[in-house]
């Protein structure tokens, strides 16, 4: 067979283009033999058919690591048996992340970090650094999987990070490091190291050019939990998402700081997502969007001016492009605003990727106010999802939206008209309504 390093999409014949991905020459041969050498059994209990009802469904015990971000982005902590991937950019902080929870976890139970891309002498280097404690993690250099569960059955150790996935091989799996073949065999063995010891496994994965984590489709349906930090290495704040959790909610963000003695952690995300909070700018409004079951102030900046070249210009950061061009067309259509001869770009501050449709309203409102160069109200804010027609739409969640707006003091949130009848006493007066974006417009501006 041959598999795509890419995407992992499987084909009887060497492809020159992916049909999956559409990566040209990414296909290598894997061969697959099923000899009785080639599989390592790490469970040889039998298993016999049980109704659902006859299960112990026993309360799943977390373990706290710490971190206060970190284990409510994990749903309150770890859990045994769990195996955790961690992708991002090269130089975004994993490693260090990594290193930060192994010096706390070593004081519960016995912790092993395999380091395989890195030697010991240079991961002391970089533990020296930090601000935690390292000196009693224990520290391999192995990349043979095999040889790494032996380690970890006859250590009895309850915690094992492997950084990373790519660099480490199995002899029963064909093919070079970082093949299709190799990080799959890896990371099954891993996995049934972690389910059939009960350790905690912690897998490092590097990013493809695509922005996907290597083996891209083939960890993230193997393991438990996908953290991915979002961020570039070029900002000092770090935003770690949770793709995937099999035992807490997917889509929750942490924020971290990398400093001088490591990551840090950001309990108050007011000062990256809200730089202009203090004073009022022309082109800026603040939402509230939700990420997983946490309300986030963000700041969206839009920027309108005369377009130089004949074709206007349209660009997004951090906000979804399509969205955006969509809002542009309703704001030229509805509000008679003549923007086709008018360069528009809209910045979410901080670096978050929004995909809440309730950060409609703010961004056109925002867009509006950069084109007639007037600021709107410095303590108010804006939530509603714009239609095509210029209507705006219920959005979900309105109450925790509310109670963090009022949290940080603002005064004053325009929300979509048919919201009004869900909002709580204790908001009502924060809460103003509107049905449509040309009648907020007109009131605003």
């Amino acid at each position: 067979m041959y598999s795509c390093s890419e995407c992992g999409h499987k084909a009887v014949k060497w492809t020159g283009k992916c049909p999956s991905c559409g990566t040209w020459e990414s296909f290598v041969e894997e061969k697959e033999t099923t000899g009785p050498g080639k599989r390592l059994v790490l469970n040889t209990e039998k298993s016999a058919p049980v109704m659902l009802k006859d299960v112990e469904g026993n309360q799943t015990t977390r373990l706290a690591t710490g971190m206060e971000e970190f284990d409510r982005l994990l749903g309150g902590g770890l859990v045994n048996g769990e195996i955790i991937l961690v992708g991002g950019e090269p130089g975004v902080g994993k490693s260090t992340l990594l290193l930060e929870v192994c010096a706390r976890l070593c004081a519960q139970d016995k912790t092993l970090y395999v380091s395989v891309e890195e030697s010991p002498q240079q991961v002391h280097i970089r533990a020296k650094r930090l601000a935690d404690d390292c000196e009693k993690i224990f520290i391999l250099a192995e990349d043979n999987v095999d040889e790494i569960y032996e380690h970890v059955k006859t250590g009895g150790y309850r915690f094992v990070v492997v950084d990373s996935i790519q660099v480490v091989y199995s002899p029963r799996c064909d093919g070079l490091k970082g093949s299709v073949s190799q990080i799959r065999g890896c990371a099954q063995i891993l996995t049934g190291m972690a389910k059939s010891l009960g350790v905690v496994v912690f897998v490092v994965g590097h990013v493809t050019k695509d922005g996907i984590i290597a083996g891209p489709k083939l960890l993230e349906h193997l393991v438990d939990c996908v953290l991915y930090f979002e961020n570039e290495t070029l900002s000092s704040y770090r935003i770690l998402r949770a793709i995937k959790n099999r035992f807490g909610p997917a889509g929750e963000i942490a924020v971290f700081e990398m400093v001088s003695d490591g990551l840090v952690q950001v309990l108050s995300t007011a000062q990256v997502f809200l730089p202009h909070k203090d004073f009022t700018v022309a082109g800026s409004c603040v939402v509230c969007v939700c990420e997983g079951s946490r309300p986030l102030l963000v700041e969206l900046q839009a920027l309108v001016s005369r377009a130089g070249f004949q074709i206007a210009r349209r660009r997004s950061l951090g906000y979804d492009f399509n969205r955006f061009s969509l809002l542009v067309a309703i704001i030229e259509k509805k509000l008679k605003l003549p923007l086709s001869g008018e360069d528009v770009f809209l910045n979410a501050a901080g670096g978050l990727k929004i995909n809440d449709p309730a950060a409609d309203l703010g961004a056109a409102m925002a867009i509006v106010s950069s084109y007639k160069d007037i600021p709107a109200p410095q303590t108010c804010a804006f939530l509603g999802e714009v239609g095509l027609a210029g209507e705006l739409r219920r959005i979900a969640g309105i109450n925790p939206r509310l109670k963090e707006l009022s949290r940080m003091g603002f005064k004053s949130c325009f929300v979509p008209a048919s919201n009004l009848d869900e909002v709580d006493d204790e908001y009502r007066s924060i809460t103003k309504s509107a049905s449509t974006l040309e009648e907020l417009v007109t009131r605003i501006f």
